[in-house]
């Protein structure tokens, strides 16, 4: 499954999903209310490798850290 199929049928609504390549964060994908996203062309039809839902560290508007649920694709 491509990382373009795996975001149009495999995430919800407000979904943030994390796009890695070789373990480093390479683009990240937030869905809307109609299942669209932006992604440069060569991440979107590359295979997904492996899923996994965690949290990842962003920044507030006061400077400070929290954690956010997301979903990580690991990509070839």
């Amino acid at each position: 499954m491509t990382v373009s199929e795996y975001c149009r049928h495999e995430t919800g609504v407000r979904e943030l999903v994390i796009i890695r390549k070789g373990g480093w964060t390479c683009c990240a994908a937030y869905i809307d209310h109609e299942d669209l996203f932006r992604l440069p062309g060569d991440i979107a039809r590359a295979d997904v490798i492996e899923s996994s839902h965690d949290y990842i560290k962003v920044l507030d508007p006061r400077g400070g850290y929290v954690s956010a649920p997301c979903t990580y694709l690991d990509i070839e």
